[in-house]
């Protein structure tokens, strides 16, 4: 059992040095020797759980991944204070979880060498789906404009980050929820609402 303990934590000791080493300096420039240095362990521990860099790089993905599809269930309504919320409550898991940063930095690194939006980033998370009639009753947005507040709601978050000064991330969330207030100001104030 201490065996498979150690291994564990071995495991996951590779996992947050290598999303440091990812979300700073991107899929192609990322090192494995700066991964292991950034741990007391060895080269030979770190290919006895990943035999590639892409490897590392799926895992830390699927973290993006889980917390996506997390983030999708837990979505009532499609209109645009509750793509607000969903941004900004993204952006606070990328500036709190350096897995999913990394993740994420990765998906854009993706999207730069291939066509459309990568999957795991379609938004809203999951699938797009439609606005409620809730929202569109209360006149949040007009049926069949749901794919473009969707659009704008990966415009802002994508848009934030890339811009971000440092590369936690730190002050992501706030960032977006500005972006977000400035959007609903120059278009009247549809879809304001608090972080």
């Amino acid at each position: 059992m201490a065996k498979q303990e150690r291994s564990r934590r071995t495991y996951e000791q590779f996992l947050d040095a290598a999303a440091e080493e990812f979300a700073r300096y991107g899929y192609s420039d990322a090192n494995l020797q700066r991964v292991v240095d950034r741990t007391s362990l060895t080269k030979g521990a770190l290919y006895g759980h990943f035999a590639r860099k892409e490897d590392l790089a799926e895992a830390l993905s699927g973290h993006l991944s889980a917390f996506l599809e997390e983030l999708g269930e837990r979505g009532t309504g499609w209109g645009p204070a509750d793509l607000r919320s969903l941004t900004v409550e993204f952006a606070r898991e990328v500036e709190a979880e350096p897995r999913v940063n990394a993740g994420l930095r990765l998906m854009l690194d993706a999207a730069q060498t291939q066509p459309g939006v990568p999957g795991r980033l379609r938004w809203p998370p999951g699938s797009v789906r439609p606005v409620s009639p809730t929202a569109a009753a209360a006149g949040e947005t007009h049926p069949g404009t749901a794919d473009e507040a969707a659009d704008l709601a990966l415009v802002i978050l994508v848009g934030a980050y890339v811009t971000a000064s440092a590369t936690d991330r730190k002050g992501l969330a706030e960032r977006v929820a500005a972006l977000w207030d400035a959007v609903s100001a120059a278009s009247g104030g549809a879809g304001q609402a608090g972080p």
